[in-house]
């Protein structure tokens, strides 16, 4: 369920990159967000069993899983998700379809904090 009224919006972020997670959740919270992090695609999917968050950040590139492989996951777990920002070092990962899997949101890596912020109120303005 997400977020109750009044209440600072959830943000899951699902990164392998240990650094890269702690900036994401750091930066977030910050800026007013309840951030849970996820260290892989796989425990990213158990925390939506649990938790539906208000928006999803995901990195592309994950070993365990792809951020293609995680959005059809998330797809399975809500009949309509929330809003899923990806991101990734790879200037050509948004070659996939992503747009027809939900995707509207994109930032590249490495991020400054206010786009990542930015980006993230945008996904949420917009759901």
């Amino acid at each position: 369920m997400a977020s109750p009224a009044g209440s600072a919006p959830h943000v899951l972020v699902v990164d392998d990159d240990p650094d890269m997670l702690s900036v994401a959740q750091r930066a977030l919270e910050q800026a007013g967000y309840r951030v849970t992090p996820a260290p892989s695609g796989r425990e990213g999917v158990d925390l939506l069993k649990a938790e539906r968050p208000d928006v999803i950040l995901f990195d592309f590139w994950m070993p365990e899983m792809r951020g293609d492989e995680f959005v059809a996951e998330v797809w399975k777990v809500f009949a309509k998700p929330p809003p899923l920002v990806a991101c990734s070092a790879d200037p050509d990962f948004m070659d996939w379809d992503a747009r027809s899997s939900g995707v509207r949101h994109a930032i590249s890596k490495p991020f400054d904090v206010a786009s990542l912020v930015g980006t993230v109120k945008k996904a949420l303005a917009e759901a």
